[in-house]
């Protein structure tokens, strides 16, 4: 017997933000699949009807975080869980972080933020994972993709380009 899931849209915003000090907001979600709560990046479904996924995944990182991004570039689009379910993921990286309220998720979520350093955060959640607390998986292939991308736009800075946002 083969279980599959189907979403009426299934593209979902993933995104890492870094504040100009170098922090990540992560978030501590209770996901209700699991009865547990997961270490995740900010994310949501691309669920409003005329809202360009850049602008969900903004929107998402505001809504849960509290804190507002002043550039966004996409990293990638990829599946998820290609053996279950049709959900494509996009990773985002937000930059120029700015908090602008508390956050915490909107209607029912349970969110909980915390900053942690982007030079860190690898380990950090590494180690939080390796003591039994759920961890997405998710969270380190964004923190590779972030890492590749901010490499190319210190390249870029450096022979002086002036490459625009996506």
């Amino acid at each position: 017997m083969w279980y599959s899931a189907k979403r009426p849209n299934p593209e979902v915003v993933n995104i890492l933000g870094l504040t100009n000090d170098g922090l990540v907001p992560v978030i501590r979600q209770w996901r209700h699949p699991l009865q547990a709560f997961v270490w995740e990046l900010p994310a949501g479904l691309c669920d409003v009807e005329g809202e360009a996924m850049t602008q969900t995944a903004l929107r998402e990182l505001e809504e849960e975080t509290g804190y507002r991004g002043q550039r966004v570039l996409h990293l990638m689009r990829g599946t998820v869980t290609p053996g279950l379910s049709d959900e494509m993921f996009n990773a985002f990286l937000a930059l120029g972080l700015e908090k602008v309220s508390e956050g915490g998720g909107v209607g029912s979520e349970q969110i909980e933020v915390e900053l942690v350093p982007f030079a860190t955060l690898f380990d950090v959640m590494l180690d939080r994972s390796r003591q039994g607390e759920l961890v997405d998986s998710k969270v380190f292939s964004h923190i590779s993709l972030a890492i590749r991308m901010l490499e190319e736009l210190n390249r870029a800075l450096l022979r002086g380009d002036q490459e625009e946002e996506e």
